[in-house]
C-alpha cells in the first residue's frame, strides 16, 4: 500500500470520527452569528444549527466512507 493511499484512509478515519463525535453529543463546529466573514468558531447544538448538522454528517459520512474504501477498490 502506498503512502497515499495510507494518508487516504487516515484522512477518511479522522472525518468519520468527527462524525461520531457530532452524532454522539449532538453538536457540529460552525462559525459565529456573523456568517462567512465571521472569525469565530465554536461548537453549535443540533437545534440551532439543523441543516448545517445534516450537511455534516450526510456529506461526512459519504466523503470519509469513500476515501476509505477507494484504496481497495480501484
Amino acid at each position: 500500500m502506498e503512502p497515499q493511499e495510507q494518508l487516504r484512509i487516515a484522512v477518511g478515519a479522522v472525518i468519520l470520527v468527527y462524525v461520531g463525535y457530532c452524532l454522539l453529543n449532538q453538536k457540529v463546529w460552525v462559525r459565529g452569528d456573523i456568517g462567512l466573514k465571521s472569525t469565530v468558531f465554536a461548537w453549535g447544538t443540533r437545534e440551532d444549527n439543523q441543516t448545517i448538522f445534516l450537511h455534516h454528517t450526510i456529506i461526512g459520512t459519504v466523503l470519509g466512507s469513500y476515501l476509505i474504501a477507494s484504496p481497495f477498490l480501484w
